[in-house]
């Protein structure tokens, strides 16, 4: 997804989620924080693809799969894993398991000497 996604995921963000996850997505009183490198379900983007579209009830984290578009949902993930790293304010403390992505080198690139 490109910088244009990104942006219409910003908005969902801005309009459905800041009530739990802060206004930066620094997490607040119900959500967690969405920049920092733990996760309570998976930090790929399918695992939180997923956490849109079915919620997580038990935790009160509803699903948006009645709500949002399977476009929008990738979109709204897509923002979300573009707050990681980001050093916003008064961020909520680590939540879940510590998440490092895997990232595979690009195998069409070759070495240089």
């Amino acid at each position: 997804m490109g910088a244009d996604d990104i942006a219409a995921g910003h908005s969902l963000f801005k309009q459905n989620c800041i009530a739990c996850h802060g206004t930066e997505g620094q997490g607040a009183a119900v959500g967690p924080n969405l920049s920092d490198e733990y996760w309570i379900h998976g930090g790929t983007i399918n695992n939180i693809f997923k956490s849109i579209k079915y919620g997580w009830q038990e935790k009160g984290m509803r699903s948006w799969k009645d709500d949002f578009s399977p476009v929008q949902m990738a979109q709204l993930s897509s923002y979300v894993k573009s707050l990681k790293g980001l050093k916003l304010p008064n961020p909520r403390e680590p939540q879940g398991e510590l998440f490092i992505e895997d990232v595979k080198p690009d195998s069409t690139s070759k070495a240089t000497k």
